[in-house]
């Protein structure tokens, strides 16, 4: 059950900048990039071919190369463990002036269907957003709710791959959930402490933003957060900004 957390944890928070006591370092790992630093780069070769294809004999040759898919293969097993039973692949491609895309095929199977993770956003130029929901996590293993598989998913990645594409929320941001902003007072490993967004807490506009209005704060545990299936139902608000 939700629990109520006081307005005066919020004024204090307010007044004095301080965050709360509940908030971690760490934050609410929330979901896991599906792609490498490798893809981000490979993407780029659209903006950089004048760059790579330089020799006029070889231009066909060298376009066809650098503006080609990269695609890598990502096992799912049952457990966070090399040795578990496969469930299928993830298959990520990298295309310059399209994006990033992927498809799961299920072991044993030749065929494929189409997969779009729980974050997402077509113009890959902001963040870029790729990424899956993180139900648990065991050391650089990250479990990934039920979706064209059956079950629930271990999916391995290294460190080094992903140390830039784990999204943390944190204490400061807005979310969106069930059609309505909140502000993140304070993010714990597996609770969000929130309230209705108001102006002041995203102010695109000219002169200064209104004051802020003090108001009731809730704690959503983890469980919460997630539908029947294991899906995080909130994502980033301001994907691009203002």
């Amino acid at each position: 059950m939700r629990t109520s957390v006081s307005m005066r944890l919020v004024l204090v928070a307010l007044l004095v900048g301080a965050t709360p006591a509940v908030h971690s370092q760490e934050g609410f790992r929330a979901w896991v990039g599906l792609y490498d630093r490798a893809h981000l780069g490979w993407l780029e070769n659209e903006n950089r071919i004048g760059e790579l294809c330089k020799d006029s004999s070889t231009l066909n040759e060298c376009y066809s190369e650098h503006l080609a898919p990269s695609v890598s293969v990502y096992s799912l097993y049952i457990e966070p463990d090399e040795s578990s039973r496969r469930i299928g692949d993830l298959i990520v491609a990298a295309v310059p002036g399209r994006g990033l895309s992927s498809l799961f095929r299920a072991a044993g199977s030749r065929q494929a269907t189409l997969f779009t993770p729980d974050l997402f956003l077509q113009d890959w130029g902001y963040g870029p957003h790729f990424h899956q929901t993180v139900s648990a996590q065991s050391r650089d293993w990250y479990k990934l709710p039920r979706g064209p598989w059956n079950s629930a998913a271990w999916l391995r990645r290294e460190s080094e791959s992903t140390h830039s594409s784990v999204i943390a929320v944190q204490s400061g941001d807005i979310i969106e959930m069930s059609g309505s902003g909140w502000y993140v007072v304070a993010a714990e490993p597996d609770a969000l402490v929130l309230r209705v967004e108001q102006p002041a807490d995203l102010w695109c506009e000219e002169g200064d933003p209104p004051a802020l209005t003090p108001s009731e704060s809730t704690r959503f545990s983890r469980a919460e957060l997630l539908d029947s299936d294991g899906h995080l139902v909130f994502r980033p608000k301001y994907l691009k900004g203002c």
